[in-house]
């Protein structure tokens, strides 16, 4: 009977110690999958047209962001859903993030996107608020 019981002891020890070692190796798994994907760096003058969806907080918004090469200089527009017209928007690069700021009937607004591949995701401020967003360069 005892050696049924160190045997039923020592067994579940084992157990423990296993499903500790493979957490591990599942947490530093992911942990490096984590750190293969990390946003790639934006060209100077990041021509494209970039479809968003901004989350609000009423419902999410359809955008899109279409910048241009003019000699040198990115020029971009703005256009939202629900909106027929383009509106003109100042791009900053700024590494890993392009920055988009432009003016809105409340204010200023500020869109900072990142990028992996064609996978874009950011984050957006106006008017007091904020929230993220993600979309696709086409």
């Amino acid at each position: 009977m005892k050696h049924s019981l160190i045997r039923a002891l020592a067994a579940s020890a084992l157990l423990v110690v296993a499903s500790a070692t493979g957490a591990n190796a599942q947490s530093a798994t992911q942990s490096g999958s984590v750190a293969s994907t990390a946003s790639s760096n934006w060209a100077a003058v990041p021509t494209g047209v970039y479809k968003l969806l901004i989350q609000l907080p009423e419902q999410p918004l359809p955008a899109t962001i279409t910048v241009k090469d003019s000699s040198g200089v990115a020029v971009a527009t703005f256009q939202t859903g629900e909106d027929p017209e383009t509106h003109p928007v100042k791009v900053t690069v700024k590494g890993a993030e392009l920055y988009v700021n432009g003016d809105a009937p409340k204010g200023p607004f500020e869109i900072v996107l990142t990028r992996q591949g064609a996978d874009i995701t950011g984050k957006w401020s106006y008017a007091g608020d904020t929230g993220k967003l993600t979309g696709k360069a086409e």
